[in-house]
C-alpha cells in the first residue's frame, strides 16, 4: 500500500509539472500573439521599435486589420480584441516575478485558464479590474512573492501602459465572490492556494 501511495503520488506530481509546462507554452505563443496585434494596431512595422511599445499612448485603430475588434461584455470602454480563436485585453508585466509577462482573456472559463489568465470582472477605467489564473508556475503560482510596494503594469490592446502598486494581500474563501470583487482597489489578481480551498488575493491601486 505504501508503494502504492507513493507511485500515485509520484504520477500526481509528474501530470501536475506536464500541465504548468503546456500552461506556460500555450500562455507564451498567446503573448507572442497579443504583442504583435498592439503593433499592428500601432501600425509599428519594425520589430526593433516593440521595446517602446508600453510608451505609446493612444492612436487611433488601423485600417485594414486583419483581427476583429468586438464589443467588451464587461465593459464597453475596455477594448477587446479578438486574435484567432481568443479575445483579449491586453497583458500584464510583473517584474518583481522574474520579469513575468503574461497574456489576459477578455473573459473567464475553466477551459481558458488553463492557457492564460483571464479577467474576472471588471475594467481599467472604471478602477476594478480583478484578473484570476491558475497557480500553475508559469502563471499566478508565485503570486505569493509579491508585497505591498511592488510594482506591476498593464498593457491594453491599444499599447497603453496602467502602472500600478501592490498595497496588500490577503486570504479569501474559495466563493467569497463579493468580498473579491467590492472595496476600494483598482486592481486585484488571485489564484487558488495549493489547498484548492483558498484565494491568494493581491490588492493594488493605480500610480
Amino acid at each position: 500500500m505504501g508503494t502504492a501511495l507513493i507511485a500515485s503520488a509520484l504520477l500526481l506530481f509528474v501530470y501536475n509539472n506536464n500541465e504548468d509546462i503546456k500552461a506556460g507554452r500555450a500562455s507564451q505563443r498567446m503573448l507572442d500573439d497579443v504583442i504583435e496585434a498592439i503593433k499592428e494596431r500601432r501600425g509599428i512595422k519594425d520589430d526593433s521599435a516593440s521595446d517602446g511599445l508600453m510608451d505609446l499612448g493612444v492612436s487611433e485603430n488601423n485600417e485594414g486589420s486583419v483581427h476583429s475588434y468586438i464589443s467588451d461584455p464587461y465593459s464597453k470602454d475596455m477594448e477587446v480584441v479578438e486574435v484567432g480563436e481568443y479575445k483579449y485585453i491586453g497583458y500584464i508585466s510583473i517584474p518583481k516575478l522574474e520579469s513575468l509577462e503574461l497574456p489576459i482573456l477578455s473573459e473567464w472559463s475553466y477551459e481558458l485558464l488553463k492557457d492564460a489568465p483571464c479577467r474576472f470582472s471588471g475594467s481599467v477605467f472604471t478602477d476594478d479590474l480583478v484578473l484570476l489564473g491558475h497557480n500553475y508556475t508559469r502563471h499566478f503560482g508565485k503570486l505569493d512573492r509579491l508585497k505591498s510596494g511592488d510594482r506591476l503594469s498593464l498593457i491594453d490592446m491599444n499599447g497603453v501602459e496602467y502602472k500600478y502598486e501592490v498595497i496588500g494581500v490577503e486570504l479569501l474563501p474559495r466563493g467569497a465572490v463579493e468580498e473579491m470583487t467590492s472595496g476600494e482597489y483598482d486592481l486585484s489578481l488571485f489564484t487558488c492556494d495549493y489547498s484548492g480551498n483558498n484565494r491568494f488575493t493581491v490588492r493594488c491601486n493605480r500610480i
